[in-house]
C-alpha cells in the first residue's frame, strides 16, 4: 500500500505543479469537520452526547482544540494562501463557523459565511466560507431534500458570486444521507438529494447554459453509484469533455487504495468535487485539473492496527477520546484564472 500511495501522490504532484505553471490559481476545498459541535445544549436537535455532561465529555477544552485543529488543516491545504472556498459539512450552527473563523488562524482570510440550520435530527449542517476580498456573494439558497415521513436530513446550500474581476461562480455544497441501515438499502435517499441538486443544477442551464457549477460535498458513495448517476458525472479522464455536462474529479481514486474516508481498512472516497465540463475544457473564464487533490499531511493520520496502513487520526473513535482532526480527509481542487 505504501509504494502504491505514494506513486499516487507523486503523479497527483507532478500535475498540480504542471497546472501551477499556467497562471494564477485559487484553492476550492471540501472538509467533513466530524462533528463541529460547541458544549451548549440544543434542545431541538440530539446533540446531547455533545455537551459537558454528555457520553463525549464535550467540554470547553476539547472545542478550543477542535476548532484550531480544523483551522491547522484549512490554513495548511492552501499551501501558503488562505483557500478562496471552502465548503464544510458537520458543523452544528453558525456560532461553531463563526469561531472557527474568527477566534483561529483563519481570522486573517477575512471569511465570509453562508450557513442556514438545517432540519437534520443530530444538528449538523453544512457551511460555505468564501475570502471576501476575492469573491463577492450575490445570492444563497438552501434548497431541503424530503425523505420519508419522520425521516430529516441536511439541506442542500447553494450560492452564486464574482470570482473578481468578473467571473460568475455557481456553488453547491452538500452533504448526502449516509449509509446507515446498509448501502443498498439507503442508497434511495441518496438518490433523493442527487435528484434535488440535479433540478436546480438543470434549472441554472437553462438560464445560463455556460454556467460555471461547481458541486463540493460528503455524498456517502462513491462516484459510481445511483446518486453519481442522478446528478449525471462523467470520468473527466475518458472521451471528450463537453461544456454542459458534469464530471466528477475523483473519479480516478475509483479502485485505488487510496481516498478521503476510510473504512474497516479500506480507503474510499466518499468526498468529492464534480465540475461543469466548462471549467475542464477552456472554454470558461476559469479553468480546473481533471483530478481533485486529497490532503493528507502526516499530522492528519494514525497507524491502523492490524492493516499495516493508516487513517484519517478523528476526535473521536467510538467513545474514546483520540483529540486528532476528522475521520475524513479534505479534497480540493485549483481553480486558475
Amino acid at each position: 500500500m505504501f509504494l502504491k500511495t505514494c506513486i499516487e501522490i507523486f503523479l497527483l504532484c507532478v500535475s498540480c505543479v504542471s497546472y501551477a505553471q499556467m497562471g494564477t490559481q485559487e484553492r476550492v476545498v471540501f472538509y467533513n469537520t466530524e462533528n463541529l459541535f460547541d458544549t451548549r445544549n440544543d434542545t431541538l436537535t440530539a446533540d446531547d452526547d455533545f455537551t459537558p455532561w454528555g457520553k463525549q465529555h464535550w467540554n470547553r477544552e476539547r472545542y478550543t482544540r477542535k476548532l484550531l485543529n480544523i483551522s491547522k488543516v484549512l490554513n495548511g491545504l492552501g499551501a501558503g494562501k488562505f483557500p478562496l472556498l471552502i465548503g464544510l459539512s458537520e458543523v452544528e450552527n453558525r456560532n461553531v463557523v463563526s469561531d472557527l473563523v474568527n477566534k483561529t488562524v483563519l481570522a486573517d482570510g477575512n471569511y465570509g459565511i453562508v450557513h442556514t440550520d438545517s432540519p437534520d435530527t443530530r444538528g449538523i449542517d453544512v457551511a460555505l466560507l468564501y475570502r471576501k476580498d476575492s469573491f463577492r456573494l450575490l445570492h444563497n439558497a438552501f434548497f431541503p431534500v424530503h425523505l420519508k415521513s419522520g425521516e430529516t436530513t441536511r439541506d442542500i446550500l447553494y450560492c452564486e458570486g464574482i470570482l473578481a474581476p468578473n467571473d460568475t461562480l455557481h456553488v453547491f455544497v452538500c452533504h448526502f444521507p449516509s449509509m446507515r441501515g446498509g448501502e443498498a438499502k439507503s442508497e434511495w435517499k441518496r438518490v433523493k438529494a442527487a435528484s434535488v441538486v440535479r433540478q436546480k443544477v438543470d434549472s441554472i442551464q437553462d438560464i445560463h447554459p455556460r454556467a460555471m457549477i461547481l458541486i463540493l460535498g460528503d455524498l456517502n458513495g462513491r462516484a459510481n453509484t445511483s446518486a453519481q448517476k442522478t446528478l449525471k458525472t462523467r470520468n473527466p479522464e475518458s472521451g471528450t469533455i463537453e461544456s454542459e455536462n458534469f464530471y466528477n474529479t475523483g473519479y480516478y481514486l475509483l479502485g485505488k487504495n487510496y481516498g478521503s474516508y476510510r473504512y474497516k481498512g479500506e480507503w474510499q472516497t466518499l468526498d468529492h468535487i464534480i465540475v461543469s465540463g466548462n471549467l475542464l475544457n477552456g472554454e470558461a473564464g476559469l479553468q480546473v485539473s481533471r483530478r481533485m487533490g486529497i490532503y493528507d499531511a502526516d499530522f492528519l493520520l494514525e497507524e491502523e492496527r492490524g492493516t499495516f496502513g493508516v487513517r484519517p487520526k478523528p476526535t473521536y473513535r467510538g467513545p474514546h477520546y483520540i483529540g486528532g482532526y476528522s475521520d475524513h480527509l479534505p479534497v480540493f481542487i485549483d481553480l486558475k484564472k
